[in-house]
């Protein structure tokens, strides 16, 4: 990949959609890319990098970094806990966090999501410019449904949406050799961080880098694919089947709402 290249597009795209940007950091390889992209489009005063920390892991390993990272770039930050409304909408419907871990994951990408666009509503109203909320998902991810609705799926504009978590890692070197970022800046080990311990190949079964033919593959018979998996084509391995389905079930994350049509009122 040109890095070079690939990083003039996407800083330009940045300039044209948004005055100012609002990121949410996770201490993850995405945010720290997008949050690093952002600065490079709109100068480090224009760009709000928000760490949302839920438990004590968040802020020792993924917040840590996070605040590490905005130090080297000069933007502005903000660290609001989601502890409290996250708890608080536990208990009020009675879901045991050990019990249903994934819905309560889902629940706190959710509130992270509402902190955003609240920051975001506040920034537009104080400068009257141009303010959004920029989404950190990659094309690895993105493709297989691997991210919450209305959660880290939701936001105004997704600048690596197209860009496989290896592309990632290598606009990260890229930044790593321009003296802009620091190796320690940067998640070697893929997390959601919604529980304790959570990987994003533990939990799925196939490293990111495993997956990346195989969604290569379906993108590429895109149009085929249905047919492809009814005669049950050799071509088909494991993981392409796995990558397919997991695509076919989570598309919905990425679609508009269905909206009824009707013919006669």
């Amino acid at each position: 990949m040109n890095c070079e290249n690939v990083k003039k597009q996407i800083v330009s795209a940045i300039k044209d959609f948004t005055d100012i940007a609002v990121v949410g950091l996770s201490g993850g390889a995405d945010s720290t890319l997008v949050a690093t992209l952002c600065r490079e489009a709109l100068g480090a005063d224009n760009v709000y990098g928000v760490g949302m920390p839920c438990c004590p892991i968040d802020k020792e390993t993924f917040n840590n970094r996070s605040k590490l990272l905005a130090n080297k770039l000069g933007i502005e930050y903000e660290e609001s806990s989601i502890s409290s409304p996250v708890d608080a909408a536990i208990e009020e419907l009675g879901f045991e966090e050990d019990a249903f871990p994934l819905i309560v994951g889902n629940m706190k990408s959710r509130m992270r999501m509402i902190y955003l666009y609240a920051i975001c509503n506040y920034l537009s109203e104080v400068t009257k410019k141009r303010v959004r909320v920029i989404g950190t998902g990659n094309l690895s991810e993105d493709f297989i449904g691997y991210d919450t609705k209305g959660g880290d799926a939701l936001a105004d504009f997704f600048p690596i949406g197209q860009l496989y978590k290896s592309e990632v890692y290598q606009l990260l070197d890229y930044f790593v050799e321009q003296e802009v970022l620091t190796e320690d800046l940067i998640d070697r080990v893929p997390s959601a961080g919604l529980w304790e311990g959570q990987t994003d190949e533990a939990e799925l079964g196939y490293s990111y880098n495993e997956m990346q033919p195989a969604v290569q593959f379906c993108i590429d018979n895109y149009n085929i694919m249905e047919a492809l998996i009814k005669s049950n084509s050799e071509q088909l391995t494991d993981i392409i089947k796995f990558v397919w389905k997991r695509h076919i079930a989570n598309k919905h994350k990425h679609e508009a709402p269905k909206v009824v049509e009707l013919t006669k009122l």
